[in-house]
């Protein structure tokens, strides 16, 4: 029941794009190890301690907010506190329902969401954010300035502000996906970006700098742990604003964030097994990102 209407959610409120992310995909890259009797018998040991403890998912609510239970037992983050979903975010608590209902009988590390102590640290999808913006951002100040003046330094050494001239069809994919990009933030927010297509930095102007600080400092807990793992995943403040802003797709901002990449496999050719699954893996994380900023209207 709680995956169909999920469907719907994602149906109704994500751009057709978001709509084609699965939620639920294997790790492909972090699976890949070589087949000794010492591995399999360690990884068949370790599937023994991660059967699936619980036969009911459910969301619980009151007037201010919105819980997951499992078998009426309310989910804590790895910090300890109770997971707890804004009023104004029901599709979101659906969602995290979502995940814990959709694990098998047999739970693989590589498919499990993050939330309860008993988790493992491996996944990080939506359940995860929710927790991050609960333990690091709400519960701690000085964790939330830290994080924030990290973030900013990626506008620093932005990808999308260091552009190159050859070959041409790189040159084509930058002024597809990132030339957009820097002119939605600078007619946005009213500021001047830099770009360069030298070897050397481009040192962004301290009122940009202070002014982008300060719209990020404005974000609520969980729009800030959204977008710290849409910036460091395209390794771009510049993409991951525009993806928690909704003005960049899913589809859109992955793309975005493997320009390089899709050139070379133009020019080169697509490794299987590999640029496959990063790619996979890149929107996966990014429709979590997505997902988790929809608000009820």
């Amino acid at each position: 029941m709680i995956c169909r209407k999920i469907n719907l959610i994602l149906s109704k409120y994500l751009h057709k794009t978001y709509r084609n992310v699965d939620l639920n995909l294997s790790q492909k890259r972090f699976l890949k190890v070589e087949n000794t009797e010492e591995q399999i018998s360690s990884a068949k040991k370790v599937e023994k301690n991660f059967r699936r403890f619980w036969k009911e998912v459910s969301v619980l609510s009151n007037k201010d907010m919105y819980q997951i239970a499992l078998d009426q037992r309310p989910l804590k983050t790895p910090g300890g506190s109770p997971l707890v979903i804004p009023r104004s975010h029901k599709y979101l608590a659906m969602l995290i329902a979502g995940e814990w209902e959709s694990q098998k009988a047999l739970l693989k590390q590589h498919s499990l969401p993050l939330a309860c102590k008993s988790a493992i640290l491996d996944q990080i999808l939506i359940t995860s954010l929710v927790a991050r913006s609960i333990d690091a951002f709400e519960k701690d100040p000085l964790s939330r300035k830290e994080a924030i003046t990290r973030l900013i330094r990626y506008f620093d050494t932005d990808a999308v502000c260091y552009q190159e001239t050859y070959p041409d069809i790189l040159v084509d994919l930058q002024k597809q996906y990132w030339d957009p990009t820097v002119k939605w933030t600078q007619e946005t927010y009213g500021v001047e970006i830099k770009v360069t297509n030298g070897i050397f930095g481009a040192q962004q102007p301290t009122e940009t700098k202070n002014k982008l600080c300060a719209i990020v400092e404005e974000f609520d807990s969980l729009k800030l742990s959204a977008f710290e793992r849409a910036t460091m995943l395209t390794k771009s403040f510049l993409l991951g604003l525009g993806l928690v802003e909704r003005q960049l797709t899913v589809e859109f901002a992955s793309k975005a964030a493997q320009v390089e990449t899709i050139s070379q496999t133009i020019r080169w050719g697509k490794l299987e097994g590999a640029h496959d699954v990063d790619n996979e893996y890149i929107k996966l994380q990014l429709g979590s990102v997505a997902c988790a900023l929809i608000v009820d209207h």
